[in-house]
This record gives C-alpha cells, sequence and structure tokens, in this order.
C-alpha cells in the first residue's frame, strides 16, 4: 500500500497530538500527587504550610496545574513541577527526568589513528592551592563532592610543608554546592583547635521513607560500607518507631566535637570567602568553622539549603519523572534557622559583579590578613 505525502504527514500530526496530550495527562497527574505526599514525608512540608499558608500554596498549585495542561513534553513537565516546588522551599527539593536503562552496545571496531595530542581534561570543581605570598595562601575548594574527598587530602597531602609555614589562610568556597561533611573534614585539624558544638538531626518516619533507606547505599554508593555503618542505625529505629513521628540517634541535640589529631603547626587567621552559591555542605561547614576563635567568614550570605536535608528519590506516578525530597531536618529548629537567610558572613562585602571583581576580593582579604585594610 502507498501513502501520499499528504497522508503521512496527517499520520505524523495525528502521534504528534496523541503524545502532546499524553505529556499534558502525565504532568497533570504528576503535578495533583506532589502536594500531599509532601506532607506526608518530607520533613519540611508542613513548617512551610505553617510559615506560608494555604492561600500561598493554592495560588502555586493553580499556576503550575494551567502551566501543566501547556506541555508538549517531558521536559517541560519537568521545569514546571520544579517551579511548583520552588513554593515550598528554594533548596533540597528537586525533580529530574528519570533516565532509561539503556543497553550498553559494544563499541565498534576501527583502525583509524590520529597522531594529534588531546587535551587533557581540566575539571574545574577541583580542590587548588596557590601561593600568594611568603604569609599567605589561597586554597580553593568548588565543591565537598565525596568525588573530591581523595583530591583534597591528597592536595594537603602534597603541600603539607608549606601550608604549616603560611600563617595565614584564605579558604575560597563561593559558588561550592556542597556535597560531603566528610570532605571537608580533614580541613578541621587546621583551625578546630577548641571543638565546636555540632547540632545533630531528626528523621521523619513513614513507610515510604524506610523503604528509600533501605535502599538509598545500594543504589546510589554500592559496596560503601560508610553508607551502611550511618544508615542501619536508622533504619533500625525507624523500623520501630510509630508512622509519622521523628526519631534521633542522639538524646542531646547538640554534641562537643573535638578534632582527634590537630595538625601542629596551624594558621593563626583564617579567612573563608563564600557568596550565596554556598549550600548545603558548605553551609554546614562554615557553621562549624565559625565557631573557631581563628577564622573569620567573609563575604555574602549564603544560598540557604541546610535545614531539610538528605534527599531520597522516589518514582512520580508518570514514571518519567523522578522526585528528590527531605527525610531529615535539622534539630536547630526553629530556633536557628538557615534556609530563611542563608548563614551571615562575620565581615560583608559586596557581591562581585564579574571575574575581575571576584579576584579583587582575593586581594582585599590578602592585604587584611597581612595588617592592612580590608
Amino acid at each position: 500500500m502507498k501513502f501520499t505525502a499528504t497522508l503521512l504527514l496527517l499520520l505524523s500530526m495525528g502521534l504528534s497530538a496523541a503524545a502532546q496530550a499524553d505529556a499534558r495527562n502525565a504532568c497533570v497527574q504528576d503535578l495533583e500527587f506532589l502536594p500531599d505526599f509532601l506532607l506526608t514525608n518530607d520533613t519540611g512540608a508542613n513548617d512551610h504550610l505553617a510559615q506560608k499558608g494555604q492561600a500561598h500554596f493554592d495560588a502555586a498549585f493553580a499556576e503550575a496545574l494551567a502551566q501543566a495542561n501547556q506541555v508538549t513534553d517531558v521536559k517541560q513537565c519537568r521545569k514546571v513541577i520544579q517551579n511548583y516546588l520552588r513554593s515550598w522551599r528554594s533548596g533540597h527539593l528537586e525533580v529530574v527526568v528519570t533516565a532509561p536503562v539503556k543497553k550498553v552496545e559494544p563499541a565498534a571496531e576501527t583502525t583509524e589513528t590520529t597522531d594529534a595530542p588531546q587535551p587533557p581534561k581540566v575539571d574545574t570543581r577541583a580542590p587548588s592551592l596557590r601561593m600568594l605570598s611568603d604569609q599567605t595562601l589561597l586554597l580553593t575548594v568548588p565543591s565537598f563532592g565525596a568525588a573530591y574527598t581523595k583530591p583534597l587530602a591528597a592536595l594537603l597531602q602534597q603541600h603539607h610543608a608549606q601550608l604549616a609555614k603560611h600563617p595565614n589562610w584564605i579558604i575560597d568556597v563561593r559558588n561550592n554546592g556542597g556535597g560531603s561533611d566528610s570532605t571537608y573534614a580533614q580541613l578541621l585539624p587546621w583551625f578546630m583547635a577548641d571543638g565546636w558544638l555540632e547540632i545533630g538531626m531528626e528523621w521523619l518516619v513513614t513507610p515510604v521513607t524506610i523503604d528509600a533507606q533501605a535502599s538509598v547505599c545500594e543504589l546510589f554508593m554500592p559496596g560503601d560500607s560508610a553508607c551502611t555503618d550511618n544508615i542501619d542505625p536508622v533504619l533500625a529505629v525507624m523500623r520501630t518507631a510509630e508512622t509519622g513521628s521523628y526519631i534521633a540517634l542522639e538524646e542531646q541535640a547538640a554534641t562537643f566535637k573535638t578534632v582527634e589529631t590537630l595538625e601542629p603547626k596551624r594558621p593563626s587567621k583564617v579567612a573563608v570567602l563564600t557568596n550565596n552559591h554556598c549550600a548545603s555542605s558548605c553551609e554546614q561547614f562554615l557553621l562549624t568553622a565559625q565557631q573557631s576563635f581563628s577564622v573569620k567568614v567573609v563575604g555574602q550570605r549564603t544560598y540557604g539549603a541546610l535545614d531539610y536535608s538528605n534527599l531520597r528519590p522516589y518514582a512520580l506516578p508518570s514514571q518519567q519523572l523522578t522526585l528528590y525530597y527531605a527525610t531529615s531536618r535539622s534539630r536547630r529548629l526553629p530556633d536557628m534557622p538557615v534556609d530563611v537567610l542563608g548563614v551571615i558572613p562575620d565581615v560583608y562585602l559586596a557581591p562581585a559583579q564579574d571575574e575581575q571583581a571576584a579576584q579583587a576580593e582575593v586581594e582585599r582579604v590578602q592585604t587584611w590578613l597581612e595588617g592592612g585594610r580590608l
């Protein structure tokens, strides 16, 4: 049977219209699922409802619903739902397109060769160290992600002698979106001589979250014993607790911590440079570092994504989008929220407008550490 070009076009348009209708229906379904799910499982949702009021969320949902009915594909839907989630809070609440399982095909054989040198890939998120003078050094840590724990350790070990002989440090965590507390923990022996108070967290108990906790290590860190060592005690308590309750592993909200082995030669003055893009574990690093008598935080207030954390995935009804919601909340709440204003610096600097201004911030702080004016 032969099809004319016009008939093929009409068939194509029909299939396209059907696909767009399916995308709209799936998006509306996922959006309608979210409010009850968040209020039942997300540790921040009920706090946000109390703070902002039902009218705020009704308006946000109505706007999102109108937009969901106009989407034509899953990427547009993701954007609509992400904007809706921002009406709840600005961080630690995300939706992503569910990655399809792809069959790995064997690489095709080729006899083609080239002698052209390939430029090495530069990881712009890797930690780096620069000596600014015989007194001051600059340690730049763009990420506390788990992938940078070993690179940071190697950097500290390789330059240990120089780190020890410089009395002034600038630690640049501007644009550091967070990661793992264990990454920055190796910096603490250099300036946390007097110890610090660490505020613990509590976990919301729901069947969905229990299942998520049980699978999180295998899903994201298979074979990592440190992950199971941290999660297993939480799971054990959650499985015996009442649904809807909060549990904590420590009786006291605040625990005094000390560094087991301090560096014998430590900097006398440390300035931590930060900005509005420091978030999550980066903010936790600042809360810890600020408790040292030798540390000043300089720059702008941080992003504000720390009160509700330990995100876990949940597939939305369409199976095309995955929600990441918070399963724990800080025991600082309600007395000392971070998400509202971020971490406030000890010394405020106006935001840098470009790369040249960002570099000028480093130079100003160096001058200040070395006895001049900021």
